[in-house]
C-alpha cells in the first residue's frame, strides 16, 4: 500500500486542494509560506499515532467569504487515500486498510479522514455570537475565545458517508515518523524516556544471531551471561560502599526515618537495556580519534538521526520484537527540509540513501519538503510535487508528472537539464526564459536601470539561459491551459535573427541578412525572421509572452548599441575595434544601424555582458539613467511583474 493521495478542506492555505503522491519518494517544494509544512502536518493529523489532533482558530482556512463562516462555523477535513500496490497481494498493510476501503477493484484502495467540528449543539450560539461582526479577524477571534475549546475532532475510516469511526488498534498500526525542520538531534538521539538510540541498539542487540536455528536458546545463554557477570560486578560496587552507607544509616537513625532494628540494604540488577541507555555515540576516523557526536557537525548528525529512525522503522515492522500487538504495518516517513546543514554533493548521496531504503522496504514511502536547488535538481519529475501562493494566499498545486503525461521526450530533456542552478525554475514566481548567457547576465542590471528591482526579488523573478530555441519543452510547465502545470507568469525573449534565400534557385538555404537588408527586394529573396512565429502564436496566451526586438534590429547586442549609439560604456575592454567604434560614436552625423553592425561584429558575447554589466553598474547616476534599456527586454520584464 501506499498513500496515493490527500484531500486537504478549510486548513490554513487550503480551501480546497486534491494533491496526488506516488509510490516510494515524493518531494514537495514550494515558495516560504506556500504550504509544503501544512501538508506534512495534515498527514500528521491522519497518521501519526499518538499526536495532537487540537487545532487553533487560526488554522483554519481564512478564504471563504465572511458571510458563509457566520452561518456555518468553519471545519477542517483531511482525507488520506492509501492505494495498493500492483502485485502486492494479502500484505499486512493490505490487511490492515481493507475494513477501511472505498473501492476494491482493480485494486483495493482505503481512506482515513481526519474531521474537527463545531458540534451540532453549538451550532446555533456560534451563529448569534458571530451575527454582528464585520470583518474575519474578529470572527475568529470570537472562535478562539469562545468555541475553540468546544470542537471535536474524529477520524474515520472508509467512505465519509459511512462515518464508520477507525479503531485506535488499527492506528496504533501506522509508523508515521515525523523529522521536523527545527530538530535538536542531539536531544532526539539521546534525551527522554524513549531514546532513539536506545531503542535501536535495543533491537540489533544479538543481531548477528538472525538466521540461527538455535537464536532464541543462544539469545537466553548470552541474557544469563550478562545477569552473572554484572551480578559480580555489583558485589564489588556495594563492598566499595559499605562504609559509606553506615554513615547514611547513622544520619537517617539521627533523623528518626530508621525505627526498631531497621536496616538499610543496597542490592539491584543492571539490565541489557540499562547499559545500553549509557552508550555514546563517538565519531571517529581512520586514525582512531574520536568525538562525542553532539560536537560532531549538525549536517552529519541530520544524517546520523534519520539513519536510526530508519533503523528504529525496521525494528517497529518486526512482529518477533514487537509482539503481535505492538507491530507496526504499515511505515512512512517524513522529513522537513533534510538539505539543512548539507552541502550540494551530500544532499545528492542522501536522496539515493532514501530511495534504497525504500526498495530495500524498510521504509513504504518518504516526503520530503525542500527549498533547496540542488537537492531538486537530483530528484526526478515524478517525484515532485510543485506548489505555488498566488498573491490573494491562494496555494494551487501542480505535477510535473502529469504536465509531461503524454510527453516522454520533452520530460526526459526537462530532467536532464535541471542542474543546481537550473532548479530554480521550480521556486520562481516569474520566469524569463533567455536563448543564452548574454541575456541571463543582464536582465538583472536592466531590471535595475528601469526601476523595478526592488519587485523582481520580492516577486522571486529568475532568469533561465535554455541555450538555444528549445522553449517548446520547457513551457509545457507553466502553460495555464494544462490545469496541470504552474500558471505563472513566463516572458520568452528570442532573437529576431532576420535572413533571406534566393528564390527560384535550387538547394538555396536561408543565410542571415542584416537588418537593413530585411524585404530590401522581395522579387529576389524570401525573408524571415527567427521570432514571428512565436510571437504570432503566443500573443493571446493567458500567461506566456513571447518578446523579440523590431525589425530595424536582430539581436541583443545589436540593440543596446542601436539604443545606445554614443554611450561610451559599451567600449569595454574585450571588445574589438574599440578605437574605430569610439570613432563613429563621436561624429555629429550618427550612423546608429554602422554602430549596431559593428559592434555586434565586435563581441565576444558571454565576456563582453560581464564586462558591461560591472561598467553600466559602476557609471555616475546620470550617465547610468542616460543608458536606454531595448524597449522589448523593458516589456518583457515588465510583462512578468505584471
Amino acid at each position: 500500500m501506499y498513500i496515493s493521495k490527500i484531500v486537504i478542506d478549510g486548513f490554513r492555505g487550503f480551501k480546497h486542494s486534491e494533491i496526488e503522491f506516488q509510490e516510494g519518494l515524493n518531494v514537495i517544494i514550494g515558495h516560504n509560506n506556500g504550504g509544503k509544512s501544512t501538508i506534512m502536518d495534515a498527514l500528521r493529523l491522519v497518521l501519526e499515532y499518538g499526536s495532537r489532533k487540537n487545532l487553533s482558530a487560526w488554522d483554519f482556512c481564512q478564504k471563504e467569504e465572511l458571510q458563509t463562516l457566520k452561518d456555518n462555523p468553519p471545519s477542517v477535513k483531511v482525507s488520506v487515500f492509501v492505494k495498493e500496490q500492483k502485485g502486492e497481494g494479502m500484505s499486512d498493510d493490505v490487511a490492515l486498510f481493507t475494513n477501511y476501503a472505498v473501492q476494491t477493484s482493480p485494486l483495493l484502495e482505503s481512506c482515513l479522514t481526519y474531521v474537527y467540528n463545531l458540534p451540532q449543539t453549538e451550532v446555533e450560539k456560534y451563529k448569534k455570537d458571530v451575527a454582528d461582526v464585520t470583518d474575519k479577524y474578529s470572527l475568529f477571534k470570537v472562535i478562539e475565545d469562545k468555541y475553540i475549546r468546544k470542537y471535536t475532532h474524529a477520524i474515520y475510516g472508509g467512505p465519509f458517508v459511512s462515518q464508520n469511526l477507525a479503531q485506535g488498534e488499527d492506528l496504533k498500526k501506522i509508523d508515521f515518523e515525523f523529522v521536523n525542520a527545527l530538530r535538536n538531534v542531539e536531544d532526539e538521539i539521546y534525551g527522554g524516556r524513549a531514546a532513539l538510540l536506545k531503542d535501536v541498539l535495543r533491537y540489533f542487540l544479538d543481531y548477528d544471531l538472525n538466521g540461527d536455528e538455535n537464536r532464541e536458546a543462544n539469545i537466553s545463554l548470552r541474557h544469563q551471561n550478562f545477569i552473572d557477570d554484572t551480578h559480580e560486578v555489583l558485589k564489588k560496587l556495594v563492598k566499595r560502599i559499605t562504609t559509606g552507607k553506615d554513615n547514611i544509616i547513622t544520619y537517617a537513625n539521627k533523623t528518626g526515618a530508621l525505627i526498631s532494628d531497621n536496616k538499610l540494604n543496597l542490592e539491584g540488577d543492571v539490565s541489557e537495556s540499562d547499559l545500553l541507555a549509557v552508550l555514546q555515540l563517538l565519531v571517529g576516523d581512520e586514525e582512531d580519534r574520536k568525538l562525542p557526536v553532539a560536537l560532531n557537525g549538525l549536517g552529519y548528525n541530520n544524517l546520523i538521526y534519520i539513519s536510526l529512525l530508519l533503523a528504529k522503522m525496521q525494528s517497529n515492522a518486526k512482529v518477533d520484537f514487537m509482539g503481535s500487538s505492538n507491530v507496526k504495518a504499515f511505515s512512512v516517513l517524513a522529513i522537513e527540509e533534510p538539505e539543512a546543514h548539507l552541502h550540494p554533493q551530500m544532499q545528492y548521496q542522501f536522496l539515493e540513501f532514501l530511495r534504497n531504503n525504500i526498495r530495500d522496504k524498510h521504509v513504504k514511502q518518504v516526503f520530503v519538503t525542500s527549498h533547496s536547488p540542488s537537492l531538486v535538481a537530483s530528484v526526478k519529475l515524478d517525484e515532485l510535487c510543485c506548489l505555488h501562493r498566488l498573491d490573494d494566499g491562494t496555494i494551487t498545486v501542480y505535477s510535473p508528472k502529469k504536465v509531461f503525461a503524454t510527453d516522454e521526450s520533452a520530460k526526459k530533456y526537462i530532467q536532464r537539464y535541471l542542474d543546481a542552478t537550473r532548479a530554480d525554475m521550480l521556486f520562481a514566481g516569474g520566469v524569463i526564459f533567455v536563448e543564452g548567457i548574454a541575456e541571463q547576465v543582464l536582465l538583472p542590471v536592466f531590471a535595475r536601470l528601469i526601476g523595478v528591482y526592488d519587485n523582481w526579488l520580492k516577486k522571486h523573478i529568475v532568469v533561465i539561459n535554455i541555450g538555444g530555441r528549445y522553449f517548446d519543452n520547457f513551457l509545457k510547465i507553466y502553460d495555464s491551459t494544462n490545469p496541470e502545470a504552474l500558471a505563472l507568469k513566463v516572458a520568452c525573449i528570442t532573437d529576431r535573427d532576420p535572413s533571406r534565400k534566393e528564390k527560384g534557385k535550387a538547394n538555396a538555404r536561408f543565410e542571415s541578412c542584416k537588418p537593413s537588408e530585411y524585404n530590401e527586394d522581395s522579387t529576389k529573396y524570401e525573408y524571415r525572421s527567427h521570432s514571428e512565429q512565436f510571437l504570432e502564436e503566443y500573443k493571446n496566451h493567458p500567461n506566456i509572452r513571447f518578446f523579440s526586438q523590431g525589425i530595424d534590429s536582430c539581436t541583443l547586442e545589436y540593440d543596446i548599441a542601436l539604443n545606445n549609439p554614443k554611450h561610451n560604456v559599451l567600449l569595454v575592454p574585450s571588445l574589438k575595434n574599440s578605437e574605430e567604434l569610439k570613432g563613429m560614436m563621436g561624429t555629429d552625423d550618427v550612423d546608429k544601424s554602422a554602430i549596431a553592425s559593428r559592434y555586434l561584429e565586435s563581441v565576444s558575447k558571454g565576456v563582453n555582458a560581464l564586462e558591461l554589466s560591472n561598467a553600466i553598474m559602476d557609471l555616475p547616476e546620470p550617465d547610468r539613467e542616460r543608458f536606454k534599456v531595448p524597449p522589448y527586454i523593458k516589456e518583457a520584464i515588465e510583462w512578468v511583474l505584471s
